[in-house]
């Protein structure tokens, strides 16, 4: 029998990794909130814990005998990961420490201002009763400092009473697992993704890509769209590499992947947030499209081999531009779903299936599907967009189209 592998989450996200491991000839173990998530079926056993939870993933990987634990696409587990391989002696690139630094924004954004690495100003509160945004400027961003999947995100103008104010806290501080709130000030401008591998603590950034937004009115930072290449960040590579170099160093961070959300404005570039992962918007399949990088491959091998393989003469510029794109629908029941004759070609997935209740837009995981399409042909780019947007459609029992069209760039 193989080593065995623990994989933190079985979500769609989490199947490419899944699905690495099992052509390594390794046993898989999922964990995962859900009782039946997508990555069930492509793993040899599995059980219904959080992810987020450092104890119960520390009893199943000790009385499962695990060799290795890893995960990708996903925030906070990276801390579990990290956390139960330091304290059962497992190899992982990153300590429990850092693992903590990279996935809670209390620490992450304290680190960012120590080192002088350009973050908006914040405040961090525990409970309502402290609360006081005394010296930010408005607007200001309050979230949970601990979360994932833009939940519990509320942007304050400054004209809310306390009554809206402490609900406000509320739901924010209900989504952290620390029951933490951060309030930091919204910095205007277009935001970026930065996708980077470390070897040797250099920085390599991989993948610069616009992080466009579906309707901020509706949900805040909800992402339609990772376009490639950036048009925000041009002119700017260098700024960005030193910032990312600047990040790298300050959180120690040796060997690995991170995922980087910048936003470019007035003042430069600035972090917003990043974390010590492949990307939750399928980076592990369109990095290598793109770039010729096996991200994935990389990951699993420093992981299990504490090998870092990456050279710089690996990257390749394999197409020119392409995105992938996020699906959103209107609230119903959705009866038939109807895609493309090629959607699969494309990594096409629809996350929702037919005869269930679509829910209003709130935050990432009210997405209904994806898709990407790499060329080097403009044209073609925008012809694909179009058929596409015309041939997709979500019907109701009244042949109604849920699906909300014409939304991507």
């Amino acid at each position: 029998m193989g080593k065995k592998v623990l994989v933190l989450g079985g979500g769609l996200l989490q199947i490419p990794l899944i699905l690495k491991a099992r052509e390594q000839g390794y046993q898989v173990y999922l964990s995962d909130y859900y009782p039946d998530p997508p990555g069930k079926k492509y793993s040899h056993t599995a059980r219904q814990i959080s992810t987020f939870s450092v104890e119960d993933n520390y009893r199943y990987a000790l009385e499962e005998n695990i060799d290795y634990i890893m995960t990708i696409g996903t925030d906070q587990p990276v801390y579990t990961a990290a956390a139960v391989s330091e304290r059962l002696g497992l190899p992982f690139p990153i300590t429990e420490e850092q693992g903590k630094s990279v996935t809670n924004k209390l620490y992450m954004k304290a680190k960012m201002a120590e080192h002088g690495i350009p973050t908006p100003s914040f405040k961090v509160f525990a409970r309502f009763s402290e609360f006081s945004p005394d010296g930010l400027r408005y607007p200001l961003v309050m979230k949970p400092v601990d979360s994932q999947g833009q939940r519990g995100i509320f942007v304050l103008e400054g004209r809310e009473d306390r009554a809206e104010l402490k609900e406000k806290f509320a739901l924010a501080r209900q989504f952290s697992l620390t029951k933490t709130v951060i309030v930091e000030e919204f910095y205007p401008g277009d935001e970026i993704t930065v996708n980077c591998w470390v070897k040797d603590g250099q920085a390599f950034n991989l993948l610069i890509t616009d992080r466009l937004h579906f309707d901020d009115s509706i949900a805040l930072g909800v992402c339609k769209q990772q376009r490639y290449p950036s048009r925000r960040a041009r002119g700017r590579q260098k700024e960005i590499d030193g910032i990312v170099q600047n990040l790298v160093n300050a959180f120690g961070i040796k060997d690995g992947p991170l995922y980087i959300q910048m936003v470019v404005g007035t003042e430069g570039s600035k972090i917003i947030e990043f974390g010590y992962r492949i990307g939750g918007g399928f980076e592990s399949e369109t990095i290598p499209q793109v770039t010729g990088v096996d991200i994935l491959d990389l990951y699993f091998t420093l992981v299990t081999e504490g090998k870092n393989l990456f050279e710089p003469g690996q990257v390749r510029e394999k197409a020119r531009l392409g995105s992938i794109f996020f699906m959103f629908a209107q609230p119903g029941v959705v009866e038939k779903i109807s895609v493309p004759q090629d959607f699969a070609g494309y990594h096409g997935r629809i996350f929702v299936k037919e005869g269930k209740q679509i829910a209003k837009i709130e935050n990432a995981t009210s997405r209904v599907g994806c898709f990407d399409f790499y060329t080097d042909n403009p044209e073609e780019y925008y012809r694909f967009i179009k058929r596409f947007d015309a041939e997709l459609a979500f019907y109701d029992k009244n042949n109604r189209d849920l699906l909300i069209h014409n939304i991507w760039e």
